[in-house]
């Protein structure tokens, strides 16, 4: 048995982001599982060409990077998911990886950070041990992407399990029933009136410069707190910077592969 992992994500390229984030991510899978191959692979295409004619840097695409693990010699394949919830994306990741299944004698797909029942619970309960201190007293508002057709339900038993824990808190969604404008309005009942807001970003990678639907739209949730005359504490990091959350996302993967 020759053991190959496929770390998976939409990409970046902010060097100093991916370095904390995905390639932090990558060598903690490989200390854990010491005997395995392991890849990161990005799905947008505009990124891999920006990263080929900027830095001459040729990051493979997903069927690319599961050819080659078979002509490598790799028997058992894990394909690691970073997504957050069953979107598009992680829909398009089983199935170029199930076409491609059969080259191999296993393979496993980890799923998102937000899948199974006891995610949320979990998952409510790393943003406690990563933003509690800075959120005392204060109002959590977490900024997910979101999806009309895939991802909301999964974000609303988050934030169910997230009031537990934070009862001044609520999930923004990009898309679906609880967009930023709504989420201000919120806000504006009364009880949490002039109260400082921490935004956090609910991606794997964030940043100024990262590439996702978040983050771009991040800055601007950002000025419209601001003048509504909230005071913001900005937390412009991805959740992979963090070890709480890198460790669900381990935890995944120790099921995928038992």
């Amino acid at each position: 048995m020759k053991q190959g992992i496929i770390v998976v994500n939409k990409g970046t390229a902010d060097y100093e982001v991916r370095n904390r984030t995905l390639d932090e991510f990558v060598l903690s899978i490989g200390d854990r599982l010491e005997d395995a191959e392991i890849s990161l692979v990005f799905t947008d295409g505009d990124i891999r060409k920006n990263l080929r004619d900027i830095a001459g840097e040729k990051v493979q695409n997903l069927k690319a990077a599961i050819l080659g693990m078979k002509e490598r010699g790799i028997t058992d394949l894990l394909v690691v998911s970073t997504d957050i919830h069953d979107g598009p994306e992680y829909k398009k990741l089983k199935e170029e990886t199930v076409g491609l299944a059969s080259l191999f004698r296993k393979v496993n797909i980890s799923v998102p950070l937000l899948c199974l029942d006891s995610d949320y619970e979990l998952t409510a309960r790393a943003f406690l041990g990563a933003f509690k201190d800075i959120a005392k007293d204060s109002v959590l508002v977490v900024l997910a992407e979101g999806h009309k057709s895939d991802g909301l339900e999964e974000l609303k038993a988050f934030e169910t399990a997230l009031v537990k824990h934070f009862p001044a808190s609520f999930v923004a969604t990009l898309n679906g029933e609880k967009k930023p404008y709504k989420i201000i309005k919120e806000l504006k009942t009364g009880i949490h009136e002039g109260k400082r807001i921490v935004l956090v970003p609910m991606e794997f990678i964030a940043g100024e410069t990262v590439e996702n639907a978040v983050s771009q739209e991040y800055t601007d949730f950002v000025l419209r707190l601001e003048g509504e005359g909230y005071e913001v504490e900005p937390v412009f990091k991805g959740l992979a910077e963090y070890a709480d959350f890198q460790r669900l996302y381990l935890r995944h993967i120790y099921d995928a592969i038992r």
